[in-house]
């Protein structure tokens, strides 16, 4: 490599461009300047190998560059992701499979406010609690019972007007109505609170 004859030669001329003497002969002192070179054959085969090796190098670089603009581009926010995952589709569109690209592709989205996402996961999280309940009158009223503490504790009046009951004097629900205008209590609370 021609870099390292370089290298070579500076190191060579170093240690020789002091006064030294031999140990043979004590009395004769030498300093030397030292030149190194490559056959045209070597110097030929050197340069062809540097020149592949700063091809693949460049070949890198242009492909780390075209995947960090692909990132930025198509992963720098979540409708991007998602015009990105319906374009490619756009030929095949019964084969567009949102649960695949929620679960594989949208957590690679850097952006940590995505509020469809966000809102998605909320609603699914609701949508396991709610099925998680099912028919049962009781623990649909346990759990809006504790839904309206928790908002009333957080001081979110305002949203409780949601949780408003289908029916409310339901004879089946384990909870009981104050008749003070308190809030409903599991039936086992009620009869020890008045």
């Amino acid at each position: 490599m021609p870099e390292e004859l370089t290298t070579a030669q500076e190191r060579l001329t170093l240690a020789a461009a002091h006064w030294h003497t031999s140990e043979d002969t004590p009395d004769l002192w030498l300093k030397a300047r030292i030149t190194l070179m490559l056959t045209e054959q070597e110097a030929a085969r050197a340069q062809k190998y540097q020149d592949a090796i700063r091809e693949v190098t460049l070949q890198l670089a242009q492909e780390h560059e075209r995947r960090e603009r692909f990132r930025q581009a198509v992963f720098g926010t979540p409708d991007a992701t998602r015009i990105w995952w319906l374009d490619r589709h756009l030929d095949d569109l019964d084969s567009l499979n949102w649960k695949v690209f929620k679960e594989k592709i949208l957590p690679l989205v850097g952006a940590a406010d995505d509020i469809q996402s966000k809102a998605e996961r909320i609603a699914q999280t609701i949508l396991y609690v709610w099925e998680k309940l099912g028919d049962n009158p009781g623990q649909h009223a346990r759990f809006i019972t504790t839904v309206r503490t928790v908002l009333d504790q957080m001081g979110w009046d305002d949203a409780i007007s949601w949780l408003a009951p289908d029916n409310p004097s339901d004879a089946d629900s384990p909870v009981s109505v104050c008749g003070d205008g308190g809030e409903p209590r599991p039936v086992s609370e009620a009869g020890s609170a008045q």
